[in-house]
């Protein structure tokens, strides 16, 4: 379904943009997949009276804003981390794998848009963790939400995916980014 005409500046208070990350290593099965929180952000959508095709969208995203909501088994949500496990991991994520003091934002500009399947295809420039490179995703909508995941590779943007235990618990190179978002 098409999207109605306008400027949207879309936030946190918009809906939801997710971090999901995935274990792996000897001793995974003592480490947790997690769901994670993209606090501060913002969507800048221009849908042009000729459609979202000739239209643009931009995202930023602040890289100290990334907040652990929970562990997850199997894609559902658990509730095995304690107060400290959530701490030290947040603390982990800034200091060990994003450094938001030298990569404040992420930033994303779209290139072309396309329809595609009730929704649209998008290309743009993703800068991340000091490294531009080009991405695609899809968006799927019913005119009033946007829904989608993108899957990146850590290692693209120079972020070495967190290890410990020498190695034998880490977090999977490929993370998703989910986003569900209303433009009312």
């Amino acid at each position: 379904m098409s999207l109605k005409a306008g400027a949207y500046s879309l936030s946190g208070n918009s809906g939801n943009l997710h971090v999901y990350t995935f274990k792996e290593g000897l001793l995974s099965k003592l480490a947790h997949d997690l769901l994670i929180d993209i606090t501060d952000f913002k969507v800048d959508l221009d849908v042009p009276e000729a459609g979202f095709t000739s239209g643009s969208l931009g995202l930023e995203i602040q890289a100290n804003s990334l907040k652990v909501i929970c562990a997850l088994k199997d894609g559902e949500k658990t509730d095995a981390l304690k107060e400290k496990d959530i701490a030290d991991i947040e603390k982990d994520m800034g200091g060990k794998v994003l450094h938001p003091d030298k990569y404040p934002a992420a930033n994303f500009r779209s290139k072309s848009i396309q329809e595609k399947d009730g929704g649209y295809k998008i290309n743009g420039d993703l800068s991340l963790h000091g490294v531009t490179k080009s991405i695609d995703f899809d968006i799927d909508t019913n005119g009033e939400n946007l829904k989608g995941m993108i899957t990146l590779l850590q290692k693209d943007y120079g972020i070495k995916p967190f290890k410990a235990m020498l190695g034998t618990l880490k977090i999977k190179n490929e993370i998703n980014i989910g986003f569900d978002l209303s433009l009312n």
